[in-house]
């Protein structure tokens, strides 16, 4: 089957075609590892794959590896630290990429397989979001475009809004409802995939990562502060980092940095029961009595506007909730989100250098789970990525 259009870089190959099932068993590995030349070479390599990147997206593809028994390092200069995953919003909703490729529409079911493999320790809230625009007319229009897409979602009106959400006391005339989403606590889901990837052998480095070459026996070397290591496969999944690493090896890659704002704010009212997002604000539960919020703004802005952004969405919360209570901001954190400027994911393997693979998406939390899953296959044998 071929590849996506340009600027895609997910499976060459359909998985659905190759009847891959979602979780690899470990007894299908290791037979392959007798079978298939290269996977004996993971064996015999000092490291099988190296991860640069311990973010939602490193995390998760370590994890996918290490629990099939491949050997992996996953290497970040900030291992325990925050970075873009834990300022995140941790919405879990393929209706926002914008994008009807197949690793969008997998991304669900993946989270979804990822979730219960863990035994549900990722905390996974699934209630759904709303979403409506300024005006019916754009709402309407999102809802087609996410159905044409073949997106889960459908238009309510102001009575089935308010049976979701009987706390707004302004509703809007229509909104659009995606049942299958859900929401999670984005460092929390980093934090334990790569607890559960240590716990299954890999080897986690914090470190920062210098420069990267291939070497004449097509392994691929890695240079850090923790010293030099060697391995089969590297996957760059070090967000805004990707293209100074993937240059080293003759690549081009262009990734924008993208400001967006996270905020907690606290009120004594019940407020939402799911993830909103309206024209005004972006909000969703967080722990008891706590609400999270997300704003985007431009990083030429006054230094001073994340805050103003802020307020501005706190007062349209007081107002379309009808708040008299108290309602207090907590804090706010800004992430600078990695976009790929083609406006599509990077998933898949470098032209200039094959051992060289990239994972670096928008959103992070979304794809993470789909993104690792590819990245095994690919390392397995069992599918192939697209070239970049």
């Amino acid at each position: 089957m071929a590849g996506y259009s340009a600027g895609i870089a997910t499976p060459s190959t359909s998985t659905r075609h190759l009847g891959i099932d979602r979780r690899c068993r470990i007894d299908d590995v290791r037979q392959r590892r007798r079978d298939l030349p290269h996977m004996r070479d993971l064996d015999q390599a000092a490291t099988g794959v190296i991860v640069i990147g311990s973010g939602v997206v490193g995390s998760a593809i370590a994890y996918a590896l290490a629990r099939n028994s491949i050997r992996v390092t996953c290497i970040d200069l900030d291992v325990r630290g925050a970075g873009v995953t834990d300022s995140a919003f941790g919405w879990i909703g393929a209706t926002r990429t914008g994008s009807g490729s197949e690793l969008h529409h997998d991304a669900i079911a993946d989270f979804r397989a990822l979730d219960a493999d863990l035994d549900g320790a990722l905390s996974v809230s699934w209630a759904g979001s709303l979403t409506w625009f300024r005006t019916p007319k754009d709402t309407e229009s999102f809802v087609r475009a996410q159905q044409g897409l073949g997106f889960p979602t459908e238009a309510v009106d102001a009575e089935g809004f308010t049976r979701l959400e009987p706390t707004l006391g302004s509703r809007p005339e229509i909104a659009a409802y995606a049942p299958q989403e859900g929401a999670v606590a984005p460092g929390r889901m980093r934090r334990t995939l790569l607890a559960a990837a240590r716990d299954l052998g890999a080897r986690v480095v914090e470190a920062a990562v210098s420069e990267i070459a291939v070497e004449i026996d097509g392994r691929v070397q890695v240079c850090s502060d923790a010293g030099v290591f060697h391995a089969r496969y590297v996957v760059l999944a070090n967000g805004l980092g990707v293209p100074r690493l993937a240059a080293q090896v003759g690549a081009v890659l262009a990734v924008e940095s993208a400001p967006t704002i996270r905020y907690t704010f606290r009120t004594s009212a019940q407020l939402s029961r799911r993830v909103l997002s309206g024209p005004d604000y972006e909000i969703r539960p967080w722990h008891r009595g706590t609400y999270l919020g997300a704003e985007s703004y431009a990083a030429t802005e006054d230094p001073y506007r994340p805050l103003i952004r802020v307020h501005r969405a706190l007062d349209a919360v007081r107002r379309d909730f009808g708040l008299r209570n108290f309602l207090e901001l907590m804090d706010f954190r800004v992430g600078f989100r990695p976009m790929p400027t083609a406006g599509r994911p990077y998933l898949g393997t470098l032209r200039t250098a094959p051992q060289v693979l990239v994972a670096c998406m928008h959103s992070g939390i979304t794809l993470a789970p789909a993104a690792a899953r590819r990245v095994l296959h690919h390392i397995i044998g069992t599918a192939e990525l697209a070239s970049i």
